[in-house]
């Protein structure tokens, strides 16, 4: 009898958990939050041959990487919000670049690119405000004042006061064809 005890005992938590009905009030307090969007950045650099300014070339240096953003967002249970947060992962594409070098010979042909690597704009904080609208089915979307876009949310495993302890993420960059993900845990 136990099996059929714990099944319908799951059963019937699924049932409540379907009749769970969303606002905004069901986001309220301080969320840690993290998003990780992907980036794909290239540099380059013209290099003159040394001996004869007439012969040049142009390597092209790129990386596939994550853009993160992480901090504390704060929702106030009527559709707004703030938050502090720290961006880390940009390119600094002049940096970059000066990690390339070229070798020519004595023809000015190019013998061997060094193509560099990345370098890292260091991290920036930001603080700001921003508006956020959950329906009844706990989907919904957060936007930041003077942002672009909105980040669409999915509230999940709410207590008992009915306020979400998680809040899954997804972001569409500005160009639409690439997607980051991330979440939010109440503190």
């Amino acid at each position: 009898m136990k099996p059929i005890a714990l099944i319908l005992s799951c059963l019937l938590m699924s049932v409540a958990a379907l009749a769970q009905s969303y606002s905004n009030a069901s986001l309220s307090g301080k969320y840690s939050i993290q998003i990780g969007n992907p980036a794909y950045y290239t540099w380059s650099k013209t290099f003159v041959c040394p001996t004869n300014s007439n012969f040049s070339y142009t390597p092209n240096g790129s990386i596939s990487t994550t853009q993160l953003t992480r901090g504390v967002v704060t929702f106030d249970g009527a559709g707004t919000l703030s938050f502090s947060v720290a961006n880390t992962g940009k390119l600094n594409a002049t940096a970059s670049a000066n990690t390339m070098s070229v070798t020519w010979n004595s023809s000015c042909q190019v013998t061997s690119v060094n193509y560099g690597h990345v370098v890292y704009i260091a991290a920036a904080n930001q603080t700001g405000t921003g508006t956020y609208s959950v329906t009844t089915t706990g989907t919904g979307t957060l936007t930041v004042t003077g942002g672009k876009g909105s980040v669409t949310m999915q509230l999940a495993a709410t207590n008992s006061a009915g306020v979400s302890n998680t809040v899954l993420l997804s972001t569409t960059q500005a160009n639409g064809s690439s997607i980051g993900t991330g979440i939010a845990v109440h503190q």
